[in-house]
């Protein structure tokens, strides 16, 4: 199942403590799908995923200028 967290809109730091917390949240084996607007808060939120261990599965920007990250935990 894959949990979505979107943070469209937000300003740093916002979606990074958000995705924080619900990336402490998450069991193993867990996909997360965060949802940001902002090229800053795509790189610090993969950061923190690899700092916490974290696989990133993929990394898609869409027609709306929307990231779209996916996050296993391990």
């Amino acid at each position: 199942m894959v949990m979505t967290l979107d943070l469209s809109g937000e300003v740093c730091p916002v979606p990074l403590v958000k995705s924080r917390r619900a990336m402490d949240k998450m069991e193993s084996g867990e996909i997360l799908e965060i949802i940001v607007t902002s090229e800053d808060s795509k790189v610090n939120i993969i950061m923190a995923a690899k700092e916490l261990g974290m696989k990133i599965g993929k990394i898609e920007k869409d027609k709306d200028g929307k990231w779209h990250i996916l996050i296993r935990k391990k």
